[in-house]
């Protein structure tokens, strides 16, 4: 994953939760706090997903909103 690129994340704003997708590979890789400096969203939370299924799930529920 380039660095300047965030990883696919889905805005949940009724709760101001940010959710990333990243491969368990990736996870090791990058900091939860940087992604979230670098989305600009200072009252948000931060969560990473490992799961595809689960992320696909969420971005399911989520889009139509």
């Amino acid at each position: 994953m380039k660095e300047n690129k965030l990883p696919p994340h889905i805005i949940l704003k009724s709760t101001k939760e940010v959710i990333f997708y990243l491969s368990k590979d990736d996870a090791n890789k990058v900091n939860l706090v940087n992604l979230m400096e670098k989305m600009k969203l200072p009252d948000y939370k931060g969560m990473i997903i490992n799961s595809k299924c689960i992320f696909k799930k969420f971005y399911e529920e989520n889009i139509s909103k």
